[in-house]
């Protein structure tokens, strides 16, 4: 934020040069533990809590067409995302996300947050929670997609190899969904500091193939960042605003007027955060087999049908091997942005449920 821009420049140099000359850590062998899988599996489900900083990148194989409403999700999933990161715990943090035009940066606390664009040195204040956003570099990042996936109930579970990370030994861990048919997702395979159980590398797979989404830890300092870090100073000659929401997703849960369905398609609705101002999108589901209800306005859907030229005048399709998506117009003027990693024929299931009983208005 307010230190030198350039320092990215060094980073990624030095980086580059760390990858292409193996260190003395690196080319050890890796050692696996005794931990079994469960107990492995409670270490990582624990890990939010733990503070550490380090460099880390992702990278997702999915080509998703570039719909102009939903911008930021192509690049997310389908290039390699870079980012620093200071982590304090769940409600303390900072993420530096490196892109070609400078750093977008965001940081969290206990009443929000702030993003800052280094580009066009402009920062928004996120006041609350958002519990249905698109993705952002944060969410990316090995030791918070790790963490994530591991909170799914319905897995099975078991050992793999370890192998190093970071410079250090990670022990392996693969997550299997106990209904395959109800997921895109076939495994999500961590591999994870022992002690800490801060996942440091994650591949989500949709089939025996390469990994559809890869994160990775290429460096690690396992000791709490200081508060300093992960404050906002907020820059001299910036542009600063209160934000409502920073996306299509996160303004309709916001700003949407309507009561949602408990149940949608035979999934149940996700309880929010308790900081949480929204209601007006919702989750269903859990760990792998989930889904999120974003309504829209109507006459956004029309445009995004009308880009991705569907034969269906009221409907169009996203598919990818790991998340599809389906924008549909439905009666009394509704329309909805349906999105998970469920099969494409459960959202349309939600769609024509909402269809038949739209969800009625509120004085939200």
């Amino acid at each position: 934020m307010s230190r030198p821009s350039w320092r990215w420049g060094v980073v990624a140099a030095l980086v580059v040069s760390l990858a292409a000359v193996p260190s003395l850590a690196g080319a050890r062998p890796a050692t696996t533990t005794d931990l079994t899988a469960e107990q492995l599996l409670k270490r990582v489900r624990a890990s939010d809590e733990v503070g550490w900083s380090g460099y880390g990148t992702s990278r997702g194989t999915l080509v998703v067409p570039d719909v102009r409403e939903l911008s930021d999700l192509p690049g997310l999933v389908g290039e390699t995302t870079r980012a620093r990161a200071w982590w304090r715990g769940p409600d303390d943090w900072r993420v530096d996300q490196v892109v070609a035009t400078g750093e977008t940066d965001t940081t969290r606390d206990v009443d929000g947050g702030w993003t800052w664009q280094s580009a066009d040195r402009r920062a928004v204040r996120i006041v609350g929670e958002l519990d249905v956003r698109l993705p952002g570099a944060a969410d990316l990042l090995a030791p918070v997609l790790g963490h994530r996936l591991a909170g799914t109930q319905d897995v099975t579970l078991s050992r793999l190899p370890a192998r190093r990370v970071a410079g250090r030994s990670a022990d392996g861990l693969r997550l299997e969904p106990l209904q395959p048919d109800a997921t895109t997702v076939r495994s999500v395979d961590l591999w994870v500091e022992p002690e800490s159980g801060l996942p440091l590398h994650v591949e989500v797979r949709t089939s025996a193939d390469a990994p559809s989404l890869t994160a990775t830890l290429l460096d690690l300092d396992l000791a709490a960042p200081g508060p300093d870090l992960t404050d906002f100073p907020r820059p001299r000659r910036a542009t600063v605003a209160v934000g409502d929401a920073p996306d299509i997703a996160a303004a309709a849960d916001r700003f949407a007027p309507y009561a949602l369905p408990d149940v949608l398609a035979g999934l149940p609705r996700r309880a929010r955060s308790a900081l949480s101002t929204g209601g007006g999108a919702g989750t269903y589901g859990d760990g792998f087999t989930a889904l999120a209800l974003v309504p829209l306005p109507r006459d956004l859907a029309e445009r995004v049908i009308d880009r991705l030229d569907s034969d269906d005048p009221r409907t169009a399709q996203i598919s990818t091997p790991l998340v599809n998506a389906v924008v549909g117009r439905g009666e009394r003027g509704r329309a909805y942005l349906l999105v998970g990693t469920v099969p494409q024929a459960r959202l349309l299931q939600a769609l024509a449920q909402l269809r038949v009983s739209p969800p009625p208005r509120t004085d939200r």
